[in-house]
C-alpha cells in the first residue's frame, strides 16, 4: 500500500476544517454540532478531526523513522516540523490577537498585560515546551462566550510530541519491523485499557493511561502505526472501505462508535485517501489548526452578532487560511528546508 503525501495534505486540511467548524458551536454557545446531534453526543466533528490527525501522523511518522533510523536526525526533523510554527503562534496569539480582543472590548490598549503575571510574556514562556500551563492572557476573555482558553487547540501538540518519543522507543526495540508480534501485544493491551475505561466506571490500568484525557489520541496514533507496519498484509478495497463507512454511520446513529472510533477513523482516513491524485502547493493545515481557535475567539467576540453564526464561520475560515498560508510560507517552509542539513552520525 503506497501513500500519497499530497492527498494527505488535503486530508489534513479537511480535518482542520472539521475542528474549526465544531469549535464554532461551543465558542458561540450554539449547542451541539451536527455530528454530535446525530450521534447523540457520542462524538463531535472536532474529535473526528483530531483523531484523524493522530492516526495519519502515526502512519506517516512510522514511515519516516523507517527511512531515517538515526535518532538524532528523526528528532531534529520532528522539532523543525512542530516547534517553529508553534512558537510563532504563541507570539502572535499573545502579542497580537489577545491585545486585539482586549482593545475591541475596552476601546483602549491601556491596562493590557503585556508583561507581569498572567501576561503575554508568560503566555509564551509557560507554554513554550508544548505543555499548556497558561490558557489565556489577563482578562481578555471576560466578555467572550467561552472563557476557558484563548487557544484551546494547542494542548494536543504535547500528546503529539509524546507520540514521536514513543515511536522512537518502539523503533529502538524493533517493534516496528523485526518484532511486530510484540507491537501487536502492546497495541492490544493499550486498546483494552482504552475500551474498559471508555465509559463511566472505575478506572482500570496504568495511571498514566487511565487518567489521561488524550488516551484516545494515543490509540488513534497506534492505529496509524499499525496500518503502516502491516501495510502489505492489510488490504481493504473500495467496497471494504464503503462497508466500514456504513458501519461507522450505523454506530454513530445507534451507539457504540467510540469503542471502535480510533480504528475506523484510521482506516477511512489513511486507506480512503491513499489513492487520491491531488496536488496542493501549500500545506496550510498545521497553521490553520493552531490559529483557528484564537481567530474564532477574536471574530466571535467582536463581530459575532453582526456576522451571524455562518458569517462568523466563513470569516474565520478566510482569516485562518491567510494565517495558515503565512505560517507555512514564512515560518514552516523555511525551517523545513533545514531538515537536510548534514550532521555526523549520532549513535
Amino acid at each position: 500500500m503506497s501513500h500519497n503525501n499530497n492527498a494527505y495534505d488535503l486530508l489534513r486540511l479537511l480535518l482542520a476544517l472539521f475542528v474549526l467548524f465544531s469549535h464554532a458551536y461551543f465558542l458561540t454557545n450554539t449547542g451541539l454540532d451536527p455530528l454530535a446531534t446525530f450521534s447523540k453526543g457520542q462524538v463531535y466533528f472536532a474529535e473526528i478531526g483530531v483523531l484523524g490527525f493522530f492516526a495519519l501522523s502515526g502512519y506517516l511518522i512510522t514511515s519516516s523513522i523507517e527511512n531515517m533510523p538515526n535518532a538524532f536526525r528523526f528528532l531534529y526533523k520532528r522539532f523543525l516540523r512542530l516547534f517553529p510554527g508553534y512558537w510563532v503562534c504563541l507570539i502572535v496569539t499573545g502579542f497580537i490577537i489577545a491585545p486585539a480582543i482586549y482593545y475591541f472590548n475596552n476601546h483602549t490598549i491601556n491596562g493590557f498585560s503585556f508583561t507581569g503575571s498572567n501576561s503575554s510574556v508568560t503566555f509564551f514562556l509557560k507554554n513554550a515546551f508544548l505543555a499548556i500551563n497558561q490558557w489565556s492572557v489577563g482578562n481578555v476573555l471576560d466578555h467572550s462566550v467561552y472563557k476557558e482558553s484563548l487557544n484551546g487547540s494547542l494542548w494536543t501538540l504535547y500528546s503529539e510530541a509524546l507520540c514521536y518519543v514513543m515511536t522512537l522507543v518502539l523503533s529502538f526495540f524493533g517493534l516496528l519491523n523485526k518484532n511486530k508480534s510484540v507491537f501487536i501485544l502492546l497495541f492490544l493491551f493499550v486498546y483494552v485499557v482504552y475500551a474498559v475505561n471508555l465509559y463511566n466506571a472505575p478506572q482500570f490500568g496504568p495511571t498514566f493511561l487511565t487518567l489521561n484525557a488524550a488516551r484516545k489520541l494515543y490509540i488513534a496514533y497506534m492505529c496509524g502505526m499499525g496500518l503502516y507496519i502491516f501495510r502489505d498484509k492489510i488490504v481493504i478495497d473500495k467496497k471494504g472501505q464503503l462497508f466500514i463507512l456504513l458501519l461507522s454511520v450505523a454506530l454513530l446513529k445507534f451507539g457504540g462508535f467510540l469503542l471502535l472510533a480510533p480504528i475506523l477513523i484510521a482506516v477511512l482516513c489513511i486507506l480512503g485517501f491513499a489513492n487520491f491524485k491531488v496536488s496542493l502547493k501549500y500545506d496550510i493545515s498545521y497553521g490553520m489548526y493552531i490559529y483557528a481557535f484564537p481567530i474564532q475567539q477574536l471574530v466571535i467576540t467582536e463581530w459575532g452578532n453582526s456576522l451571524g453564526f455562518w458569517g462568523s464561520i466563513l470569516t474565520c475560515i478566510l482569516l485562518t487560511s491567510v494565517l495558515g498560508f503565512l505560517s507555512y510560507v514564512l515560518v514552516e517552509k523555511p525551517f523545513l528546508k533545514l531538515k537536510n542539513v548534514k550532521f555526523k552520525a549520532v549513535g
